[in-house]
């Protein structure tokens, strides 16, 4: 991504920080390195505002299953996020969820 232009979203996000696409600085076997991955492929979105709209609801609900299924794991994850971010960790959850079906998603309470 060119320095001279950073998307405002940008600000949202905790690991990518408009880097390049192979410019990780998390190893690939490092949970940060799905973060930044998650968050690059959010901001490549040519309109991440209608997306943040769009998956709000989304993320009330998905607040509350949290809440009910996974109080404990999901404390700190809903404490420290704000909705928007929230939406963040959302769509990350759904990308791994699309690429890699089988797996588990308690990766993102770390986020």
């Amino acid at each position: 991504m060119n320095n001279e232009y950073l998307p405002p979203v940008l600000k949202e996000f905790k690991y990518y920080k408009g880097e390049a696409e192979n410019g990780s600085p998390f190893p690939s076997d490092d949970v940060r390195a799905r973060y930044w991955w998650g968050e690059r492929m959010f901001a490549s979105i040519d309109d991440n505002e209608r997306l943040f709209t769009d998956y709000m609801k989304d993320v009330k609900k998905w607040k509350e299953k949290l809440k009910k299924d996974y109080p404990n794991e999901s404390a700190q994850l809903l404490k420290t996020n704000n909705d928007r971010q929230l939406c963040v960790a959302l769509y990350i959850v759904l990308l791994y969820g699309k690429w890699c079906p089988y797996g588990s998603d308690d990766f993102i309470f770390d986020y």
